[in-house]
C-alpha cells in the first residue's frame, strides 16, 4: 500500500488531533518522570504512576520519586551532610511496600557495593548502612523492613565481619564465592587483572594465549582444563610465583566444593557486596564488583536496583574502578533494557564526572570544595552570576535538605495546564525522615 509522504507530517488544521497528540505527549512525560510533584497528585494517577515513594518535601509540595521507571542518581556531599540518608530513603522507596511512603506493587531487588578499610578486629570500622534497612525504626513501631538483607564477603574476612553485620536482625552473610562452571573468558580476565590498556607481563601473555584457544574451542569454559594448560608451560621461578599468587587471589573466590548457596536477588531483599578485607585492595574490590554486577544485570530478577554506597573509597585511579566505571556507564545506557535504577552516593564526586552527565537524578548535599563545585556545574546549567550565591548556599544546607536537580521531573502544570518540568531548575528539597533504623547517625560526646 502505498502512502502519500504528506500524510506522514503533522496537520496544524487538524486540532482535535493536536489535542490527542499533546494528551498522549503529556501523559508519556508523566509515566517516565523519575521525579513528580505532589501537585499532581500521584494517588489518583494510578495508570501513569502506578508505583512512587515519598523522597521529601520541597517548596512546601511533596515531592515523589518514580519507582516503576528505569532511572539513575548521583548523590554527593560530605559526610554527615545526609548523602547515606537519602540513599536509605530511596532504597525504602524501592523494596519496602507501605502506604506511609506511596504505592509499591511490585517491590525491586538491590544490589548494594561496599568497601572501606578494615585491620585487626575490625575496630573503627562501618558496616554498609544499606544493612539498617532490615532494622526496624523505634521511632515507628510496627513499620515494615525490607525482606532480608544478605551480606556477599571476602572468605578472608569471613569470621571478623560477619560478627559486626549479624548484630542487626534478618541480616545473614554468606562468603562471595563464584562457581567454576559460570566461569568464562571475560570473568578469568578480568579477575587474573588482564588489561588491554596495559603492558602485560609475558607470563601473562602466555596465560591470555591459553584463554584465547579454549574461547576458539567454542565449549563452555573448564576450570580443570585451564589449569592443566598452565601446568604444561615453562615459567622461570619469579615468573611461575607471581602467575601463582594471581592464581591463589582467583581460586581463593572459587566454590570448588560447591558449599556456597548462589545469591537470589529476590523482590523486597538486599545483597550487599563487602569487599572490605585486609587481603583485598580497592583495584580487587572493583573487580569483584564488576563480576558481582554482571551476574546481578543476567539474573532473572524483574526490577534491579544498583548502589555504589561511598563510591570515593575504592573508584579510584585504579584499572579496576576504571573497568567497572565503564560497565557502570553502559549499564546506564541500557538502563531501561536491564529494568535497572543505579544510585551512586560519593563524597568525591571528581572521580566520577562521565557519571553525573548521565543521571536523571542529581542530590547536592552540604560542601564548601570550589573544586567540587567546578566537577558538577560541568554537568547542570549554572548562571554564570549565580554561582558565587549558588555555592554559598550549598556550604550552608542543612543535614538532610540538598539541592536536586533532574531536568525530566514534572513539577506541576502552568496556569494552561502545560508542564512544569525540572529543566534548568535547582531544587531544595527536604529529604523526609527514613523509616527504618538509622545506622549512619553520627556519634556525639553528649
Amino acid at each position: 500500500m502505498h502512502v502519500d509522504m504528506d500524510t506522514l507530517l503533522s496537520d496544524d488544521s487538524d486540532e482535535e488531533e493536536d489535542e490527542d497528540e499533546d494528551t498522549t505527549e503529556t501523559d508519556t512525560e508523566i509515566r517516565h518522570a523519575p521525579l513528580v510533584s505532589g501537585a499532581l497528585n500521584p494517588a489518583e494517577n494510578g495508570q501513569l504512576l502506578p508505583q512512587y515513594g515519598l523522597l521529601g518535601s520541597c517548596n512546601k509540595e511533596k515531592l515523589f520519586l518514580n519507582t516503576n521507571i528505569p532511572f539513575s542518581a548521583f548523590i554527593c556531599g560530605v559526610q554527615g551532610s545526609g548523602k547515606s540518608h537519602s540513599t536509605s530513603c530511596i532504597l525504602e522507596n524501592a523494596l519496602i511496600p507501605s502506604s506511609s511512603l506511596g504505592r509499591l506493587e511490585k517491590p525491586l531487588s538491590a544490589l548494594v557495593f561496599s568497601y572501606g578499610h578494615f585491620s585487626g578486629d575490625g575496630s573503627g570500622f562501618s558496616i554498609s548502612e544499606a544493612a539498617f534497612l532490615a532494622s526496624p525504626n523505634p521511632k515507628m513501631p510496627g513499620h515494615p523492613t525490607v525482606r532480608k538483607v544478605q551480606v556477599l564477603v571476602s572468605p578472608s574476612n569471613y569470621v571478623r565481619i560477619s560478627r559486626l553485620y549479624l548484630r542487626i536482625p534478618n541480616v545473614t552473610v554468606t562468603a562471595f564465592k563464584l562457581k567454576p562452571w559460570n566461569l568464562d573468558i571475560d570473568i578469568m580476565l578480568t579477575l587474573m587483572n588482564v588489561s588491554e590498556s596495559e603492558e602485560t607481563p609475558l607470563y601473562m601473555a602466555q596465560v591470555t594465549q591459553i584463554l584465547r584457544l579454549m574461547a576458539t574451542a567454542g565449549v563452555r569454559f573448564d576450570y580443570g582444563e585451564f589449569k592443566k594448560h598452565i601446568k604444561a608451560c615453562r615459567f622461570n621461578p619469579t615468573q611461575d610465583n607471581m602467575l601463582q599468587m594471581r592464581l591463589n587471589l582467583l581460586e581463593s573466590f572459587l566454590d570448588m566444593d560447591n558449599s556456597c548457596p548462589e545469591p537470589q536477588f529476590r523482590p523486597g531483599e538486599v545483597t550487599i557486596m563487602d569487599m572490605s578485607c585486609p587481603f583485598v585492595d580497592a583495584n580487587t574490590a572493583c573487580i569483584l564488583f564488576r563480576i558481582g554486577l554482571q551476574r546481578y544485570l543476567q539474573s532473572s530478577a524483574a526490577g534491579k536496583m544498583i548502589v555504589l554506597d561511598e563510591a570515593h573509597k575504592y573508584m579510584l585511579n585504579v584499572p579496576g574502578a576504571k573497568s567497572l566505571n565503564e560497565t557502570l556507564l553502559q549499564t546506564i545506557r541500557l538502563q531501561r533494557h536491564y529494568g535497572a535504577r543505579i544510585v551512586i552516593s560519593t563524597q568525591e564526586p571528581t572521580l566520577l564526572t562521565d557519571l553525573i552527565a548521565l543521571c536523571s537524578i542529581t542530590i547536592i548535599h552540604r560542601f564548601s570544595s570550589p573544586e567540587w563545585f567546578s566537577a558538577i556545574k560541568r554537568h547542570i546549567p549554572i548562571a554564570s552570576q549565580d554561582q558565587l550565591r549558588l555555592l554559598q548556599k550549598i556550604e550552608s544546607l542543612k543535614t538532610g535538605t540538598g539541592m536536586v536537580y533532574s531536568p525530566n521531573a514534572v513539577l506541576g502544570r502552568n496556569e494552561d495546564g502545560r508542564l512544569i518540568k525540572g529543566t534548568g531548575r535547582l531544587m531544595e528539597v527536604k529529604v523526609r525522615k527514613r523509616v527504618t533504623s538509622d545506622g549512619g547517625q553520627s556519634v556525639l560526646a553528649v
